[in-house]
């Protein structure tokens, strides 16, 4: 009985801390006190980094992550910033992919000065007239879901930032039914 109950608040305490952590961040950005600390990083392991951090939601769902792309892709990035961004796409992902839905993650050179990190989801893709709206602070498109997963409306609005912070963008591909992309587009070196 008493395991239950410790187990909940656990797990709402976990949640309100990383509400407090993104709007922390986000407030530390609106006031210009984030410096990027940059690094050469190699994208492909940068993002197979990422993804093992997740590795157990994933297992949880009976998910499948995969990551691939070209080895030889390096971004001039804040490796912090950089991972938070990832972590924030990839949880995103394992959210709204079904039990036993995949997830890829691919690394690309987009031309000759840039990069992509791409990752796909199996869900339900985002219907068009949210589209614009996913990446505004709290924004959910289906309140009831997001609160049973965990979800503030801020992993999106702070991988956005990440993005332009790095001089980069984060771009959205989706058809409502058949999942989407999150494509994370950096300057390569």
């Amino acid at each position: 009985y008493y395991r239950e109950d410790i187990a909940s608040m656990l797990e709402e305490s976990n949640r309100l801390s990383r509400l407090v952590e993104g709007l922390l961040a986000l407030a530390r950005t609106d006031a210009g006190q984030v410096r990027l600390d940059r690094t050469t990083i190699p994208a492909l392991q940068f993002a197979r980094e990422a993804a093992a951090l997740l590795d157990v939601l994933a297992e949880e769902k009976g998910q499948t992550v995969s990551v691939q792309g070209d080895d030889g892709v390096r971004v001039d990035a804040d490796r912090i910033i950089l991972r938070q961004v990832l972590i924030n796409l990839l949880d995103n992902a394992i959210k709204h992919s079904p039990t036993g839905g995949r997830i890829a993650v691919r690394v690309l050179r987009g031309g000759a000065h840039t990069a992509a990190i791409e990752v796909e989801d199996s869900g339900p893709g985002i219907p068009p007239e949210h589209r614009d709206k996913v990446f505004d602070r709290f924004y959910r498109i289906d309140e009831a879901r997001s609160r049973e997963d965990g979800g503030a409306g801020l992993g999106l609005a702070i991988a956005k930032w990440g993005a332009e912070a790095h001089g980069g963008r984060l771009e959205l591909q989706s058809k409502a039914g058949s999942g989407c992309v999150f494509r994370l587009v950096l300057s390569a070196l």
